[in-house]
């Protein structure tokens, strides 16, 4: 592979901490993907439109992943773009969170139990998950 392309591979390709930030954020939008639909399907509210922006709102996170894939890239090339850190760190991490918070909104309306937990109460505290339901 040219060099000019390995740079924007370089920071996955040699970096664990990257590579298991993309696994996890991988595993956990499958997750969220599937209890929605299994969500959809309990409650008989399955609707195309719904999942279509579901795969764009999953298609954006894809593209900010590509955007930290080329940033840090640039950044290991030594271009100083004024980031000392590395920034698909930090997108992987929101999205992390992000997922989470969805899954976790998603088990509150699958199962009402849940509702009364502490984890979601704390989440619902600090509007991370929608109450509105």
């Amino acid at each position: 592979m040219p060099d000019y392309l390995d740079v924007f591979i370089s920071p996955i390709r040699d970096s664990d901490v990257a590579k298991v930030l993309l696994v996890a954020v991988m595993l956990l939008t499958v997750a969220d993907v599937i209890f929605g639909i299994l969500n959809a399907l309990v409650h008989k509210d399955f609707q195309s439109s719904k999942m279509r922006e579901g795969i764009a709102h999953k298609s954006t996170t894809a593209g900010a992943i590509l955007v930290g894939c080329v940033i840090d890239g640039t950044i290991t090339a030594g271009v100083d773009l004024g980031y000392p850190a590395p920034v698909l760190a930090a997108i992987c991490g929101y999205i992390i969170l992000m997922e989470v918070a969805s899954l976790l909104e998603t088990f509150g309306k699958l199962n009402p139990q849940f509702q009364g937990s502490p984890i979601y109460q704390l989440l619902a505290a600090a509007h991370v998950v929608d109450e509105e339901q």
